[in-house]
């Protein structure tokens, strides 16, 4: 008889892996060991080769769920003489270990909570190993219950015995809990302190229903929540939200009650009812509730009750369809706890349902959508992140990627795996900042990670930038826009030679001037901007993206197309002569302006210049609301001109300035300017392909978010024979830069000049 040790490393900490070797062992009458490490489950076993080989194989063939398996070493050790098989407590041996992602609650949880029979009946911290909270809760490595906010409930007998119970679905499940031993919702409507549950519930729910706005504490933070059905509390959460048109998200029971009333494509039923159960957004006609949910779209996130709270909420209300949104203040991070929640959100509400399962990591809903290519995700949060992205490399270096400024994310790396942090936000106040940092320690802590170096955007005033000059020794750059290239290649595993598409609305280029609308080659770890959008006049600076009408000038302007069409803008009172005169003499003396190649400016300027708007609400609006416009049965294109490596707009402005003055129907013009676009991202790809021999292509850059366009570009390189890489675990915007930026320091990729 030989001992083996086996140390899998991957997603192996709280998702019922310990208990699933033991029973596993048992059943195969195998004696030995099962411990939790710092390095991953490590395996001890006394096995022949060919028990060895079945062992292996039932293990990769029947781990649970919420596992995955990166790696299996296996050697021999000297002999051990076991008497049975084992789960020894768990160790700390310094090394990396996965953490998973909080999960929705799973369908054997949800039973048991509808389930009048049943102990745990409207119980509503209802877990087990195949769901409920884990990132948000993990203090420190090992993951035991001692190093998680669920350290201060001991447990019940009845739950102990689950808990040690090699049979049961809670066995060595963390954060157990019952109604006896567990977390507990408390109530303040309006000062008034309610600790009864049914009460609190009862009284939240009749609020709601009423047309009031809650404050609920979740899994990873607080939402905002009211009806989405009555058009007064819709009305005056925006007005309290200052956020006058963009969409909100919709949360319903379950995924039956929203098929109910709308036509839920496959792929999009498949990706809400997964464990990780992100904001889905898709097109939704003659909706069961409020059209000012989203009032200028069609496009509706929803998401479905992924904790036991919500779902034991929904029990009480009438409404079927509620509002939860984000809790917090414009731009700020949200709340988690009851202190900020009630300081921060006072003006919102006056009624909060808090519980006392404290939250470690802040965690926001994820957002994704689904493409022609398949899934896409817009926000890496609850149920994806801190789920690693492998990267072949031998490097043993610790490493910290600080990201970029908006949409901001953190990254660290250790051992081959890198570590994005959850979505953070725009780090333009200090309560993001104080994010930033909140998250930066804590993941360090919790990975054991202390890195000398750390890697950062070009542009010395992103505070991500700054925050990482003050704490870390060696400073190493990456462009932005390569970092976009690079993110994409990365989640692809792939490292050979490519054509980058990177498309965004800002980046401080090698020159010095705003990039955005890039095509990159990488031949072995160069990497050449081969071609881009010509550049033009940014007046105003960055103002220029809130108020995309002062590109609009400039475009125009530029190609001696303003006076064609000056008369419609100002009748319209789409713009003034005196803002003309001041946009043209700042395009002339390149006043408080720079140079852009940005496709985010242009996209944005073609949605505002088509739609009449002046300014975005919110970031890129114009540009989404142009492709909403965008109809696949339209195969008409603007003619792009592709001249000295330079995509020139002349043709593209007059064609649809002629449009526009003939009362050209919107979707027309939206879809022309799509197609030609993709046209004549298409043509340059076939001229990299025939001068260099490349024939694969990542799209990237927050623009490639546009569903329409990156289809349309994706189905014409992909039926030409390319292969197209696209984002499915980092989001294609600026969440996705700190991957981008390890990437090409452990690559030692570097930008060529001009």
């Amino acid at each position: 008889m030989i001992t083996r040790q086996i140390t899998i490393q991957g997603i192996v900490q709280g998702v019922g892996f310990r208990p699933f070797i033991k029973n596993l062992a048992d059943s195969m009458h195998i004696k030995g060991s099962v411990i939790n490490t710092s390095r991953g489950v490590i395996i001890k076993a006394n096995l022949h080769n060919e028990e060895l080989d079945k062992f292996i194989k039932k293990i990769k063939e029947n781990a649970p769920a919420l596992s995955h398996i990166v790696s299996i070493d296996i050697k021999d050790i000297e002999y051990i003489d076991y008497n049975n098989f084992s789960i020894e407590t768990s160790k700390d041996l310094g090394g990396i270990t996965l953490i998973p992602p909080d999960m929705a609650i799973c369908d054997e949880c949800r039973s048991e909570i509808l389930d009048i029979g049943e102990r745990r009946f409207f119980y509503p911290f209802t877990n087990c190993t195949n769901c409920g909270p884990r990132y948000s809760i993990i203090e420190k490595l090992p993951y035991d219950r001692i190093n998680t906010t669920m350290k201060d409930f001991e447990m019940c007998d009845d739950c102990y015995n689950e808990y040690t119970d090699t049979n049961d679905r809670r066995y060595h499940a963390q954060p157990i809990a019952c109604t006896e031993c567990g977390p507990k919702v408390t109530l303040n409507f309006k000062g008034r302190i309610i600790e009864n549950q049914e009460e609190a519930f009862k009284k939240t729910a009749d609020y709601i229903d009423s047309g009031g706005i809650v404050a609920v504490k979740g899994l990873g933070g607080y939402h905002l929540i009211c009806s989405a059905e009555q058009d007064e509390a819709v009305l005056k959460l925006r007005e309290l939200k200052k956020r006058s048109t963009k969409p909100f998200a919709v949360m319903a029971e379950n995924i039956q009650t929203i098929k109910r009333h709308a036509v839920v494509p496959n792929l999009v039923e498949e990706t809400i009812t997964r464990p990780e159960s992100p904001i889905v957004i898709f097109e939704w006609f003659r909706r069961p509730f409020s059209d000012y949910v989203s009032p200028n779209s069609n496009k509706i996130g929803i998401m479905t009750a992924y904790t036991p709270l919500h779902i034991v909420l929904f029990q009480y209300m009438k409404t079927k369809f509620i509002i939860a949104t984000s809790a917090n203040r414009k731009d700020e991070p949200i709340a988690k706890n009851q202190e900020e929640a009630e300081h921060n959100l006072k003006g919102f509400t006056d009624v909060f349902l808090h519980h006392n399962r404290e939250i470690y990591q802040r965690v926001d809903d994820s957002v994704c959508a689904i493409a022609d290519y398949g899934f896409i995700l817009f926000r890496r949060a609850r149920g994806y992140a801190p789920y690693p992205v492998a990267i072949k490399t031998d490097s043993q270096e610790e490493i910290f990627a600080a990201g970029a400024n908006l949409k901001s994310s953190l990254l660290f790396y250790k051992q081959g795996f890198t570590f994005l942090s959850q979505y953070i936000g725009d780090l333009d106040n200090i309560e993001t900042e104080q994010m930033y940092e909140e998250v930066h320690n804590n993941m360090q802590s919790l990975f054991n990670i202390y890195p000398e170096v750390a890697v950062v955007d070009y542009h010395s005033q992103y505070r991500s930038t700054i925050f990482a000059e003050k704490r870390y020794k060696k400073i190493y750059k990456v462009q932005h826009h390569t970092a976009h290239f690079a993110s994409c290649l990365a989640e692809n595993s792939y490292y050979d030679n490519a054509i980058g598409i990177v498309m965004d609305g800002f980046g401080l280029g090698a020159d010095n001037k705003a990039w955005g609308g890039e095509i990159f080659i990488k031949e072995d770890n160069i990497i050449t901007r081969y071609a881009h959008i010509k550049n033009y006049i940014q007046p105003g600076l960055d103002s220029a993206a809130k108020h995309p009408v002062r590109m609009v000038i400039s475009y125009l302007y530029t190609e001696k197309l303003l006076d064609t069409i000056k008369d419609k803008l100002i009748s319209s009172g789409y713009t003034t002569e005196q803002e003309i005169s001041l946009i043209k003499m700042a395009v002339d003396n390149k006043l408080n302006s720079i140079e852009t190649s940005a496709a985010g400016r242009l996209f944005e300027s073609a949605g505002s210049l088509a739609l009449l708007k002046r300014s975005n609400e919110y970031e890129g609006e114009l540009a989404i609301l142009f492709e909403n416009e965008a109809v696949k049965e339209c195969i008409e294109s603007y003619n792009f001109m592709y001249e000295d490596n330079k995509i020139n707009l002349t043709k593209v402005f007059k064609e649809m300035v002629e449009d526009i003055l003939n009362s050209q129907d919107i979707k027309i013009i939206s879809s022309k300017f799509h197609n030609g676009f993709a046209k004549i991202i298409y043509d340059i790809c076939i001229d990299i392909r025939d001068k260099f021999g490349i024939t694969t292509v990542a799209l990237s850059g927050g623009v490639m978010q546009n569903i329409f366009l990156s289809s349309k570009i994706h189905n014409m390189l992909f039926a030409d024979g390319f292969t197209v890489l696209t984002h499915k675990k980092v989001p294609a915007n600026d969440g996705g830069i700190a991957l981008g930026q390890i990437y090409c320091y452990l690559n030692n990729i570097t930008l060529k000049s001009e």
